[in-house]
């Protein structure tokens, strides 16, 4: 039985003038509180230091698979009633992604990114979130936002958008493994032939299956898949993969994200290019926070020492590696990365900064 309420949303993101909806998720504890505070108060009864998260996931990912992560999050903060009052967490479906993929079929290709979700429109569900005035107690809350991988890359290119009185300023960003690569790390033959085969791993990947066990036993004994939390893999076969449509031969399950799609976004540098230069600003306007797996390749490497580089401006507030744990992080060691981000809001200085244009 899982240890937190959840409430689903549909967001707008005409609040952003774009086309899209999507689902949103609204995470709060299911610990009793003293009858004498409303249940949206949080864990603990006494206001100060409350505090909310926003999830983004990466790409081909989904909203859900952020569960563990949070469940973990609400049991540290329950055993350590001298930190933060997480009063409430978000997750939310990148458009075409997940449960919300449905209901952006009919999307004209004139406002996609090579026939996909851009991550700038998919980083723009924050705001289109602020802007629907769904979060409760923005005022009184400090806002984190937390992104993985394409959600990172979402998540700094905020800022590219026109700010709205309704904005609720952010008191602090935490990238988890941040795909950012810059020009000059992008031409070595290192990280050409590590974009090449992520590329091409997406588009060759098998992308359907007679039913959800099948799939279930598919990932459980291959790739990356088999050295996830159970947890999670059980949350990718039931919200990552969808009915295959009445064309498709086979019947069965498919993803819910193209893997064609998937193989164009890993070879497409562009947007984490343009993230990296937010990046350098963000840094200097609030506090910044690394999270990075122990376990990666040598050009992976290259691309986290250059990402943290302070010559160029990209000073973090923290940084902080996770033993045993590569790029997947949140799907591998769930425990982990909420151990991790309760460190870091701990320790954050309580500070309210608005994204706007910098």
């Amino acid at each position: 039985m899982p240890d937190f309420c959840i409430e689903t949303h549909v967001v707008d993101l005409c609040h952003v003038g774009e086309p899209f909806v999507t689902l949103a998720k609204r995470y709060t504890p299911l610990q009793a509180l003293p009858a004498a505070f409303p249940p949206t108060s949080g864990i603990r009864a006494h206001p100060t230091n409350a505090c909310t998260l926003v999830l983004a996931h990466a790409l081909g990912y989904h909203k859900e698979t952020w569960e563990p992560v949070i469940s973990h999050l609400f049991s540290q903060a329950l055993a350590d009633e001298s930190g933060p009052n997480i009063t409430e967490i978000w997750t939310f479906d990148s458009p075409d992604h997940g449960e919300s993929a449905p209901l952006n079929r009919s999307i004209p290709t004139s406002a996609l990114r090579s026939g996909r979700v851009s991550c700038r429109a998919y980083g723009s569900v924050i705001l289109a979130l602020m802007r629907s005035e769904l979060l409760q107690n923005p005022s009184d809350s400090r806002l984190v936002l937390v992104g993985h991988s394409a959600g990172a890359t979402g998540v700094a290119l905020l800022s590219t958008y026109p700010p709205s009185p309704k904005d609720v300023p952010v008191s602090s960003i935490i990238m988890i493994e941040p795909w950012m690569v810059h020009p000059d790390i992008a031409i070595t033959a290192e990280v050409r032939a590590l974009n090449e085969s992520l590329s091409q791993s997406g588009l060759r990947r098998r992308d359907a299956w007679s039913g959800r066990d099948e799939a279930r036993a598919y990932f459980g004994t291959r790739g990356v898949w088999k050295d996830w939390d159970a947890r999670v893999l059980d949350l990718y076969v039931r919200y990552g993969l969808s009915p295959a449509p009445p064309t498709h031969t086979s019947g069965g399950v498919v993803l819910s994200f193209p893997r064609h799609n998937e193989g164009v976004a890993y070879a497409d540098l562009g947007e984490g290019q343009d993230a990296l230069k937010r990046l350098s600003g963000l840094c200097s306007s609030v506090p910044v926070h690394i999270i990075l797996g122990e376990t990666q390749s040598v050009a992976s490497k290259a691309i986290q020492a250059m990402l943290c580089n302070r010559d160029q401006g990209r000073d973090m507030e923290s940084i902080t590696i996770l033993p045993k744990t590569g790029h997947m992080a949140p799907q591998q060691s769930p425990k982990l990365v909420a151990e991790a981000i309760w460190r870091i809001l701990v320790s954050s200085r309580p500070m309210k900064i608005s994204l706007g244009k910098l």
